[in-house]
């Protein structure tokens, strides 16, 4: 097998490696955690990792977690100490460790230890040949308690809503560690960039779950854009009974109050009201808050995590937003690139996205062709992992028979090409029915026309509400409404 030793104490490294040389096992070397990470990801096939838990930089309890966890990878881990502690051991066995024991160490409780593990792995690699060639449940049956903690893993993530988190570039990678390292502090505000669709609601989840380890705390989601001026401080605040007409008589809890000792997410900061952006940035200094027609301010321990698609910079530059906020929400930034940046990613995605939804429908596939994985990877993905996803979901609708084609996923550059090849002027008289300089006897029904205006310049804005907005000449919250009363189709 090839054998990854860590370990800070340069003998135990090199008496190991040359009684592991010398019954058969290829050796690679490392001196601490940090190290060990490094060769992790640039050696291939990595089959046992042997780690010391206590050593500088990063210790062997958290280089298993993010090669267990993290990285998912099916690598076993071997963890030894010079320390007995009960705590260490039962973590290392809830990481997935595969065993853990002390020093001195015993060579040939090791030996035995290692020909174990290679008969489980060669167990565990037959078990997936069967499961690739026979029925799954078949499969499943061969390790059947393996592969239930693996569904009750699964599920449990899915539940979170932080099942999609797939790692396949250092620039995601660089991201997942950044989250971890934020969410360590739960008074630091946590801004979180990047286009619709990237992904920012699932790294907020992951900051708020990854923090909060096994305790059970609320993560309360909140759309800025969603609601409307006149509500939105109830709405964030709550009120007390009788606070105005119409207001329930027994009071209501506001979004931040009910996040109390979890995490409240306000997705689309930029849209929050002015007169709001300094009532929020006393939240976040003072840690207390006026419910409206309260008298006596409400003590809070929240998590405050804010995403946006805009560049607020630029936003306080035109006056849409607070410099003193801007800088409050700034002290952590996670900035998450576009899909088209990360296209190592793509088809991984594309894979999981693709696999879920047949699985659904009681369907399969063998992956796909060579063609059809160029044709997703050099596309720009306007709409980002969201748009994939959506691909993904309508190809499953359709008759695949082994491989998925290169015609069978063109359909969606085919629409997109097509709602752009029209001009703007040719597309206004198509959806009149007549000529720019004529107006029909019949009259023209408005509403319509202007769903469908809305209709195609989501399409040509890859589905970006704030593009659209911005194309259209209107505000962002008023599409919104528009989208909302109307129930435009906002499918593109």
């Amino acid at each position: 097998m090839k054998i990854m030793i860590v370990d800070d104490e340069k003998a135990v490294r090199d008496s190991l490696a040359e009684f592991l040389v010398k019954i058969g096992h290829e050796i690679i070397i490392a001196p601490n955690g940090t190290k060990a990470l490094e060769l992790f990801h640039e050696e291939n096939n990595v089959d046992v990792i042997i780690t010391d838990i206590r050593m500088p930089d990063m210790d062997g309890l958290e280089l298993l977690r993010k090669i267990k966890i993290v990285e998912r990878s099916t690598s076993d881990v071997i963890l030894i100490t010079g320390h007995g502690d009960v705590n260490n051991a039962v973590k290392a066995l809830q990481y997935g460790a595969y065993d853990y024991f002390q020093k001195p160490i015993k060579i040939k409780e090791l030996a035995i230890i290692l020909d174990r593990c290679a008969d489980y792995r060669n167990f565990r690699r037959k078990h997936y040949e069967l499961k690739r060639n026979y029925e799954e449940r078949i499969a499943l049956e061969t390790n059947n308690w393996r592969a239930e903690i693996e569904r009750l893993r699964d599920a449990y993530m899915k539940e979170k809503g932080i099942d999609n988190i797939l790692v396949h570039s250092e620039g995601m990678r660089s991201i997942i560690n950044l989250a971890e390292k934020f969410s360590l502090d739960r008074t630091i505000p946590i801004l979180i960039q990047g286009e619709s669709g990237v992904g920012k609601e699932m790294i907020a989840r992951y900051i708020h779950y990854y923090a909060e380890g096994n305790k059970i705390t609320p993560f309360i989601p909140l759309n800025c854009a969603t609601i409307p001026d006149n509500l939105f401080e109830s709405e964030l605040f709550g009120y007390e009974a009788g606070a105005y007409t119409g207001a329930v008589s027994t009071g209501k809890k506001g979004k931040i109050e009910a996040a109390e000792s979890g995490s409240i997410f306000l997705d689309e900061i930029g849209d929050m009201p002015p007169n709001l952006q300094v009532k929020l940035l006393r939240v976040i200094e003072d840690r207390k808050f006026f419910k409206l027609g309260a008298t006596k301010e409400t003590p809070t321990d929240v998590r405050f995590i804010f995403s946006t698609n805009r560049d607020l910079s630029e936003e306080v530059n035109l006056n849409r937003f607070r410099l003193d906020l801007y800088y409050r929400i700034n002290l952590g930034t996670i900035l998450i690139p576009p899909l088209r940046e990360r296209r190592d990613g793509i088809i991984p995605l594309a894979t999981r996205f693709l696999s879920d939804a047949l699985t659904r429908r009681g369907k399969k596939y063998q992956g796909f062709s060579k063609k059809a994985q160029d044709l997703l990877v050099n596309y720009e993905w306007p709409g980002n992992v969201r748009q994939l996803k959506n691909v993904m979901e309508r190809l499953s609708f359709s008759e695949i028979v082994g491989e998925v084609t290169h015609s069978d996923v063109a359909f969606f550059v085919k629409e997109q090409s097509s709602s752009r090849k029209k001009p703007q002027h040719a597309q206004t008289s198509y959806l009149l029915g007549c000529k720019l300089d004529e107006m029909p006897d019949e009259g023209i029904n408005l509403e319509a026309l202007i769903d469908e205006i809305i209709r195609n310049a989501l399409m040509k804005n890859g589905g970006n509400k704030t593009k659209t907005a911005q194309y259209l000449g209107m505000s962002r919250r008023s599409l919104h409404y528009r989208l909302k009363r109307d129930k435009v189709n906002e499918h593109v």
